[in-house]
């Protein structure tokens, strides 16, 4: 059976995630493709403005702060209560984020493909993990200053990429989406 979307684009199944070699951001945008389990959104993959106008070492401390914003959160139990593990699960994450927003291949190479839903699976990621997750994304581009020029970018990933995290559904109710025009408002 072949599932399409509205526009035509193929749906594959989530187990298929995995079996392609893992494209991190390139000079053109792209997207990951669509996948159903329930229907995960298609993932737009910023350009690498980001990394060059920001650099690794920013973006390292972004995913550092993020973790540690996380660690305090009510989903902090998510994170190895050990020091030296939680730093090494924080890096790991570091090196992924580099990677995937077109830096040195730190992260497929060690660990190889990122399948993070499965990864994952032995924590359980629910909607308002998610929630608290993105929302202290929002927290960190804001404390940590990103280039307000990349922030658009980085969101439009960011925001449906957390979706596809989610391992554990815990309501029938449609995943609340947060669109960059709704939750970065001009001042």
């Amino acid at each position: 059976m072949n599932l399409l979307m509205s526009d035509g684009k193929a749906v594959s199944m989530f187990n298929a995630c995995g079996t392609k070699p893992f494209e991190p951001a390139s000079m053109t945008p792209h997207t990951a493709e669509a996948k159903i389990d329930f229907v995960y959104p298609e993932v737009p993959f910023p350009s690498v403005r980001l990394l060059q106008e920001w650099g690794a070492e920013n973006i390292r401390t972004m995913v550092r702060y993020h973790h540690g914003l996380l660690r305090k959160s009510a989903i902090g139990d998510l994170f190895p209560r050990d020091d030296a593990m939680f730093f090494f699960a924080t890096e790991k994450t570091a090196d992924f984020f580099v990677e995937a927003l077109g830096g040195e291949k730190g992260y497929t190479p060690v660990h190889g493909h990122p399948a993070l839903r499965m990864r994952h699976f032995h924590i359980t990621i629910d909607e308002k993990g998610r929630e608290i997750w993105l929302m202290m994304y929002k927290k960190t581009i804001n404390d940590l200053s990103m280039p307000e020029e990349c922030i658009e970018e980085f969101w439009n990933w960011i925001e449906p990429f957390s979706i596809r995290m989610i391992n554990r559904r815990t309501t029938v109710a449609p995943i609340e989406r947060h669109p960059y025009s709704g939750i970065w408002r001009k001042q």
